[in-house]
């Protein structure tokens, strides 16, 4: 049976020894760094989160990222979501980063995966490796903590300023000093109260606004495309008219047309078509708006 030879990057992410200096892994750390350099200089908020989702390797839908934010690689770090990120964090991430939901990191927090072996020799060889690190859903990590390569915290965790985290430690705990310490267990209710119709009207309007944030801007860049499509047509002396669009449009969308819900996403489509024939019509382009 052949053996197989694994990759400098493998072994990197494995916590094998590796060299650092493979190509490989030096163009990975260049792309990183451009990325950041993006990330860091964005002053909009949703861009910078999305620059962050594309580097990352893996992250739920909703994260916040303050500037700055360090890493080697990005591909190691993994976020739940509801993830928040204050200022100047830095996440060496030469093996995984795994964050659970709902956690929240205060500014100049550091989780650390890289190390270095203690032979000067081998040290001195440019050979490192690293230890994973995983923390757990609804972590509070206060401003200045540092967590050291392999360290595992459970959840409902609260590491508290300037704390040192050396070692893992199970859910529902208050770390701080250095090394950290279990300063205080914590009581955790685990029925969850029952939310009054206003709180749940509350949440469910919250919930609407942030698709309607994202929701905004795609239909704002459609308005866009369908200038162009418009001018485009005009200045070619092409037929506007294309009455066979919305019916094409509104089928890929209404594959059930029992399911209520999908009925009406039909008649919205519909209407988002209707109000960019208007758009054109108050551009001055005319024609219709079912070639989009």
């Amino acid at each position: 049976m052949t053996e197989k030879f694994l990759s400098e990057k493998e072994k990197m992410i494995a916590g094998e020894l590796y060299f650092s200096q493979d190509p490989e892994l030096v163009a990975d750390r260049t792309r990183a760094r451009q990325v950041m350099h993006l990330l860091n200089g964005e002053s909009d908020n949703q861009r910078r989160s999305a620059l962050a989702k594309e580097i990352f390797g893996k992250t739920g839908q909703q994260i916040y990222v303050e500037p700055t934010l360090r890493f080697d690689y990005g591909y190691n770090i993994f976020v739940g979501e509801n993830f928040y990120c204050n200022f100047d964090n830095i996440l060496l991430d030469i093996c995984p980063i795994h964050i659970g939901d709902n956690c929240m990191f205060g500014p100049n927090v550091q989780l650390y995966t890289a190390t270095h072996p203690l032979e000067p020799v081998k040290r001195n060889s440019g050979l490192e490796y690293g230890k994973p690190i995983k923390i757990g859903d609804n972590a509070w990590l206060g401003g200045g903590a540092v967590i050291l390569p392999g360290v595992t915290l459970g959840n409902n965790v609260v590491v508290g300023s300037g704390a040192v985290v050396t070692k893992s430690f199970g859910d529902n705990v208050v770390l701080g000093g250095n090394p950290a310490r279990v300063l205080k267990t914590i009581a955790v209710d685990n029925e969850a109260p029952v939310a009054t119709p206003t709180e749940k009207l509350a949440q469910l309007r919250q919930k609407i606004d942030r698709l309607d944030q994202q929701l905004a801007p795609l239909l704002k860049e459609r308005l866009a495309v369908v200038k162009e499509v418009a001018a485009t047509k005009k200045a070619a002396g092409l037929p506007i008219l294309n009455s066979q669009r919305e019916q094409e449009v509104v089928a890929k969308y209404v594959t059930d047309s029992t399911d209520l819900s999908q009925r009406y996403l039909g008649e919205t489509f519909v209407k988002i078509m209707e109000a960019s024939k208007d758009y054109q019509g108050a551009l001055g382009l005319g024609g219709d708006a079912h070639d989009q």
